[in-house]
């Protein structure tokens, strides 16, 4: 059966073209790089063969030839050895200082003056223009809401015929290049190979076999010249502005991928930080200094925290036993999980202890989830202590089940949301926490698990046969506000801890904190973090506050990209602050006046739209804000500490929490109200009335007119 060509997609007729024409070019353009492979390739032959008869003394009659200049060089002006080197660059020196040489620089800058000039003339007579056409655009005043005028109208018509078309198939076809791997990965080699790539390689190797034995360093200023003779055809290929174009491109990936490896160290950091904290951890300062966002900033560090800790357990108790087949009980774990037989480390214990007195009871393979234990033994001696197969069971299985967790490990008395995302094959998953690199979509998110505060209760609880009264396990509890939910003394001094509702007396809530830690230890490692915020500390009773550190949140600083300071990014960043003041002041001013849309607005604020993007993304991509933080001891014994927290755009500002997460409290106010700004009184003068002021409805005034009205 014959093909049919109609069939076929015509662009790999095009990308067939494409490399028939790399072809011809490296045939009739770069047929020097065919016989400086050849020449390679007789360098690395020899200073191998050179190499090995050394090594083994085997004698030979060869002269490797690495040291030989190239049979065709290229018009590269570069002496032929070091003394002739340093004899030319001596000379260099010498006719810098010559009027002949001077005079040539003058008229080298002269030409290069008369190009500015050239290239300035046209520029500030089309700036001119610019301003004339944008003087009179805000002469006219109009209200033509929506109304497209006549050049904008024939621009998108003429765009929709010829641009738009144009970069959509662009597209479409770089999306094709992409999906066959075939023809781009040729394209690459073919022009690797055009530049001279492999032969720079192999003369590296070539030099180094025959470096190891010959310490031939004299001849290392000939490897430099060959390797820019290999590199002239790239350089005089493309011309200068291609050339600045890929360094600013080249620049721009360095930058950035330093920038983000500045972000993760600082993530790192601020997990050290939290580290050094213990299980409590209290945010203080007056509204709006950011208190939730830095909560939530450190219940996301906290997670990945237990993930990190989990695997950590994993990987040393499956070195601890490496012969154990820990893919197969992973395997039961994971069938005991889905039957809902395990569902907390308790139920994870009991299944484990069931498991132990079975074998106990009857020793066999088969039952300790086929591990040879006669062979392999059932101990592991860390020079501290023995430790028994069944315990590292216990910690792996437990380690396992807390790491294998799909949902979020927050829960919290506002919702937060997590994107931690795992990669499964039915085996061990592995976890993308990567809050920088991962593109910005809601695709996969999780978020937190809500609070019940019965979980938190030894005592009586609000809602005495709350079904997750006994709930309470790993996890990082969030209680943002929570002064107002624990109160302090004075608050409470009419509360009874005698009283048969739930209160903060006798819910013991605090009781349950102090031993918190002990609700889930595997392998010595804490699984449960508690963090709240409150506004000052002598809102909170000191029996609670005390039990851990408490964090200020002092000083901080501009939200700047840790971009290094050599990136285009800085340059640009000047040139799109300048564009966008300019830009902004006019759209305002053409807002103020006119309703339609013209040309000129069109393409003004489509390029300062993409610019403002391109900034945006930038800040909130790269952004980091430094904080600091003054944290004080539980005790309370006044040992203060400064530190930095890293506030990063990326992870903390990715549509995490609302920073209104409370309005719900007003929310049922909203539902009733009938009355709007414009509705309330306003006061008639500078001086306000009795009258208007017993219109505040004010404890204070009410008091007065108590007591004006009791004499």
């Amino acid at each position: 059966m014959k093909p049919d060509f109609r069939r076929i997609d015509y662009r790999h007729y095009l990308c067939i073209a494409v490399t028939l024409g790399f072809v011809l070019l490296g045939a009739f353009v770069f047929r020097s790089a065919f016989f400086r492979l050849l020449e390679a390739g007789r360098d690395l032959g020899l200073s191998v063969a050179y190499y090995f008869c050394e090594l083994f003394g085997v004698k030979y009659s060869f002269a490797p030839t690495v040291n030989a200049l190239p049979k065709d060089p290229p018009a590269v002006f570069l002496p032929e050895n070091w003394e002739a080197f340093k004899a030319a660059f001596g000379q260099y020196w010498t006719k810098w200082a010559e009027w002949e040489n001077f005079r040539g620089y003058l008229i080298f800058f002269g030409n290069a003056a008369r190009v500015f000039v050239v290239v300035l003339i046209p520029l500030v007579g089309l700036i001119f223009i610019f301003r004339l056409l944008i003087g009179r655009y805000l002469k006219t005043v109009n209200n033509d809401y929506g109304r497209e005028s006549r050049p904008l109208k024939a621009f998108k018509r003429i765009s929709d015929h010829t641009y738009r078309p144009v970069k959509a198939w662009l597209r479409s076809f770089f999306a094709f290049i992409g999906e066959h791997r075939a023809y781009w990965v040729t394209w690459l080699i073919m022009w690797i190979y055009f530049f001279n790539g492999f032969t720079i390689l192999m003369e590296f190797f070539a030099y180094y076999f025959y470096f190891v034995f010959s310490f031939d360093i004299v001849n290392l200023y000939r490897q430099v010249c060959k390797l820019f003779m290999d590199l002239y055809p790239m350089f005089s290929f493309l011309p200068l502005w291609v050339w600045c174009i890929v360094v600013v491109l080249l620049l721009s990936w360095l930058s950035r991928r330093r920038a983000m490896k500045v972000l993760h160290c600082n993530e790192r950091r601020n997990r050290g930080f939290l580290n050094e904290r213990g299980v409590f951890l209290s945010a203080f300062g007056p509204p709006g200094v950011g208190k939730t966002l830095w909560i939530t900033d450190a219940a996301l560090s906290y997670e990945v925290q237990i993930l990190d800790d989990a695997l950590d357990i994993l990987m040393e108790t499956d070195s601890h036993f490496p012969y154990f087949p820990w893919a197969a009980f992973e395997a039961w774990l994971r069938r005991a999980v889905y039957d809902h037989k395990c569902y907390d480390v308790w139920s994870v214990r009991r299944w484990i202890s069931m498991k132990r007195k079975r074998f106990e009871k009857r020793p066999a393979k088969e039952k300790l989830f086929g591990y040879d234990f006669e062979r392999y033994g059932m101990t592991y001696d860390d020079k501290l202590c023995l430790t028994d197969i069944w315990q590292a069971i216990e910690d792996h299985a437990l380690a396992y089940f807390i790491y294998t967790v799909q949902s979020s490990y927050l829960i919290a008395n506002y919702s937060i949301r997590s994107d931690k995302q795992a990669e499964d094959f039915g085996n061990l998953p592995l976890w993308d926490t990567d809050f920088f690199a991962r593109e910005s979509t809601l695709e996969g998110s999780r978020y937190a698990h809500i609070l019940d505060f019965d979980m938190l209760r030894l005592g009586k609880r609000m809602l005495e046969e709350n079904p997750n009264r006994y709930a309470y396990g790993f996890g990082v509890y969030v209680i943002s506000e929570i002064d107002k939910e624990r109160k302090n003394a004075p608050t409470l001094k009419e509360t009874k801890a005698s009283s048969k509702e739930c209160n903060q007396l006798n819910d013991l809530f605090n009781t349950c904190m102090k031993m918190s830690r002990h609700a889930c230890v595997v392998a010595n490692k804490v699984f449960v973090h508690i963090i709240g915020d409150l506004q000052r500390t002598g809102s909170l009773n000191a029996d609670y506050l005390e039990l851990g550190d408490t964090v200020e949140l002092r000083e901080k600083g501009e939200m700047l990209p840790v971009l290094p300071f050599w990136a285009p990014y800085w340059l640009a960043d000047l040139f799109v602050g300048f564009v966008l003041g300019k830009h902004d002041d006019f759209y305002l001013q053409y807002r103020h006046v006119r309703g339609d849309s013209t040309l000129l607005m069109y393409l003004v604020h489509g390029l300062a739209a993409k610019l403002s993007n391109y900034r945006e993304r930038t800040y909130n991509l790269y952004g980091c804000q430094k904080v600091t933080v003054r944290v004080e001891r539980g005790t309370k014994d006044g040992d203060f500490r400064d530190c930095t927290w890293y506030r990063q755009s990326k992870k903390v500002y990715a549509r995490r929490y609302a920073s209104d997460c409370m309005s719900a409290i007003f929310e049922a106010h909203g539902e009733l109200n009938e009355v709007g700004l414009d509705d309330l009184r306003e006061y008639a003068d500078v001086m306000a009335t009795a009258e208007e002021r017993s219109a505040q409805h004010s404890h204070f005034q009410h008091d007065i007119d108590s007591a004006i009205a009791d004499q």
